[in-house]
């Protein structure tokens, strides 16, 4: 195996598929980059076990040389490294060859380095198959919509099946859900349906497939019953499914409402980033205080004080109304909106409420609020 390649597409690509790669994996072989050379150009997988990421650096882009002197073969190097390597050597193109199957010599005109490396075969079979319901997104449709609801999925996996994005398909309609227990977020979207299915997409594989968006018109997600696969356009990403019954979303949103609260967007993350100040800095709890007339977002500490800000953009429907709720899920919610005004609608002082834009029914932010004394 040899090639010279260019700098910039290797590091591009490297990062790309390391990035996943965890480098004290007790498994060794999860620590390295697998390298094959063939007529399609040099393919770069990495993988954590349960999400792995493909990308092929092709020979030419365009009427663009991008790699050169090609001897084909395979090969494992250590993920990291060769990555440093890449970026640290100096020059506009990196000369790799295998030497003895053993050993990976990475040069330039003026530095050398040679890595022990592991023979292609031992890493582990990964399943790139397109199988299953293939759903057909917009770029930027596919990126809004995991934008709207990755937010709201747990991070820590005491409860695996939070940690996913719920896809659920039926009757032309697609919705993703996602939820840690306190809040949730849902999004509503027409697509071209075939076959219904229900699966749990870890957030963290949906996350990682709009980072590795560049000018891709179209994402294919192809989702069969034990993994997801992510056709982009020089890389694909597949990822094991979460199994487990996940939450329904039908008996969590509210349906009918007593309270609603017109807004601005950024007057209100603003009066809640600076109220927050005086919050405990874990939960960051603050209470809003509503009437017809009048809008108050407050908090106190009674180690620290306390602190108020009168909202001058407003519209509020309902009797006298006051609630406490974290701060941060709120403004986390309304982001993802990426509306100038929002609607919050209410039920009553301790039951879940609702951030809306009010010109988009499709996309729905639920809150549980947070009871203070």
């Amino acid at each position: 195996m040899k090639f010279t390649i260019n700098k910039d597409e290797f590091i591009k690509g490297l990062l790309n598929v390391t990035k996943i790669v965890q480098p004290k994996n007790v498994n060794p072989i999860l620590t390295t980059v697998r390298m094959i050379l063939d007529n399609s150009g040099l393919n770069l997988t990495g993988s954590n076990g349960d999400l792995a990421i493909t990308q092929t650096i092709p020979l030419f882009r365009g009427d663009k040389e991008i790699i050169r002197d090609v001897r084909q073969g395979g090969v494992l190097v250590n993920a990291k490294i060769i990555s440093d390597i890449a970026r640290k050597i100096d020059g506009n193109e990196i000369t790799f060859e295998l030497i003895d199957d053993s050993v990976a010599k990475i040069a330039n005109e003026k530095t050398c380095f040679k890595l022990n490396s592991i023979r292609v075969e031992e890493y582990q079979d990964i399943d790139f198959s397109k199988t299953g319901s293939a759903i057909k997104f917009k770029r930027v449709d596919y990126i809004n919509a995991i934008n709207e609801v990755a937010f709201a999925a747990a991070i820590k996996d005491t409860r695996p099946t939070l940690t996913a994005i719920n896809f659920l398909g039926e009757n032309n309609t697609l919705t993703l859900a996602a939820t840690d227990g306190a809040r949730l977020a849902s999004k509503k979207m027409d697509l071209e349906i075939t076959n219904r299915f229900n699966a749990n997409i870890p957030s963290k594989a949906l996350v990682e497939s709009t980072k590795s968006l560049t000018d891709e018109e179209f994402i294919t997600l192809y989702i069969s019953d034990k993994k997801v696969l992510i056709e982009l356009k020089d890389c694909e990403i597949v990822s094991r499914l979460i199994s487990g019954e996940y939450p329904s979303i039908r008996n969590i949103i509210p349906k009918t409402f007593y309270y609603y609260l017109e807004v601005n967007a950024n007057e209100l993350i603003n009066a809640m980033d600076r109220i927050s100040l005086l919050s405990n800095e874990q939960e960051k709890v603050v209470k809003i205080t509503m009437t017809e007339t009048k809008v108050e977002v407050s908090s106190s500490s009674q180690q620290v004080g306390s602190a108020v800000e009168t909202l001058n953009v407003f519209k509020y429907q309902g009797e006298r109304l006051e609630i406490s709720f974290n701060s941060d899920f709120v403004t986390n919610a309304i982001r993802s909106l990426k509306s100038e005004d929002v609607l919050i609608s209410f039920i009553g002082e301790m039951k879940p409420f609702t951030v809306t834009n009010k010109n988009d029914s499709n996309t729905i932010q639920v809150i549980t609020p947070v009871r203070t004394y």
